[in-house]
């Protein structure tokens, strides 16, 4: 690997698609890359399956699989991978010293897998439509195949399943259910054995939807966190200046000409998420009796206990119920003790990082 190795691409930390997704853009170029994807771990590893990584041949690096031993391992790999056009599968034991150096409690275990991706047509083809996919919020799996020669292996062929297929694999109908079926208990990334074949599942979950009412200091804040996390933001304000492009890049803007109506049209929908920061309790309050008629999956409202009861207090007496109320997260974010709003933002984020996380593995 070169002197450099390790560097971050160019752009690492912008909002962008997924690390899955980002392969379409190395590809274009025509530079060959390994895609490092952690597919197993058990005990203290230091990420879970699904955690990825893009390692390019002059040793530039985006996303992660854990840094420290495991990175270094992958990096080590990913020289030879693409010398040799071979993938490979990497199985990691936490000792004690490794752990201790890592700041864990305990040892676990991870595998994870090197995989070479030639930037030929067809790879192109697939990772494009996976990045469209994604930009378009639909969940999606690649499914890759193997041929297995030890530990090393050849990829065989790439396909998304969502529904339907982008292009149609030389399977048999009875093996695509199976893919399926498999696919439905796969949370990130995983190795399987299927029907005598054998498979990397990747499962790409769709990017949630957040509507940002208000555009002050702290939606600023929360809007670019929430998008380096992979929410999609929205972000509407009746005030042209401050729900402006310029002020929010990761964030798709809205000037309504009022918060009251301001959800109409839009599609807020069981996993979306709703944060309500205002420059004040009454447009808050316009914003929170919308948005409780709504399926909303999360909704959040900024504001101490004193102004969330008085809010409270105003839609009893409107014929809302304490269950309804029930569902809002307020004062919003979690505990801190602090009102900057870059750490206000990160308090926030962070719930909604809980919740999404909850959400996923089917909490109730």
């Amino acid at each position: 690997m070169p002197p450099h190795q390790g560097r971050t691409c160019p752009g690492e930390g912008e909002a962008m698609a997924g690390i899955l997704a980002r392969v379409s853009a190395f590809l274009s170029t025509g530079q060959d890359l390994v895609l490092a994807r952690v597919v197993s771990s058990t005990g203290s590893a230091p990420r879970e399956a699904g955690a990825r990584m893009i390692i390019l041949a002059d040793g530039r690096t985006e996303g992660t699989i854990g840094g420290g031993l495991v990175e270094a391992t992958a990096l080590r790999e990913a020289a030879r991978i693409i010398d040799e056009k071979r993938s490979a599968l990497t199985r990691i034991a936490m000792t004690a010293d490794d752990t201790a150096e890592a700041g864990m409690i305990c040892g676990g275990t991870l595998e994870f897998l090197c995989e070479h991706v030639k930037a030929d047509r067809d790879a192109v083809r697939v990772f494009d439509a996976l990045r469209d996919d994604e930009e378009l919020c639909r969940r999606n799996v690649l499914c890759t195949e193997f041929l297995s020669q030890g530990r090393h292996m050849l990829t065989l062929g790439r396909f998304l399943l969502n529904g339907g297929l982008h292009d149609e694999p030389p399977f048999p109908e009875t093996l695509l259910d199976l893919i399926r079926e498999a696919a439905g208990s796969v949370t990130g990334s995983a190795m399987m054995d299927i029907g005598g074949r054998r498979f990397c599942l990747d499962v790409l979950e769709s990017r949630e939807s957040l509507f940002i009412f208000g555009a002050g200091h702290v939606a600023r804040e929360t809007a670019a966190l929430a998008s380096h996390v992979g929410f999609r933001v929205s972000v509407l304000d009746d005030r042209s200046e401050f729900a402006s492009p310029e002020r929010f890049p990761f964030a798709e803007t809205r000037v309504v000409d009022s918060f009251s109506g301001c959800l109409e049209g839009l599609a807020v929908e069981a996993g979306s998420y709703v944060v309500i920061v205002t420059r004040g309790h009454i447009h808050d309050k316009t914003v929170l009796e919308q948005a409780m008629r709504t399926r909303a999956g999360y909704i959040g409202m900024i504001g101490s206990r004193r102004k969330r009861d008085t809010i409270y207090k105003a839609l009893l007496a409107e014929g809302f119920t304490e269950e309804e109320l029930s569902r809002v997260h307020c004062p919003i974010g979690l505990p801190i003790e602090t009102d900057s709003p870059e750490e206000i933002a990160v308090s926030i984020v962070g719930e909604l990082i809980n919740e999404r996380a909850l959400r996923r593995k089917g909490a109730p």
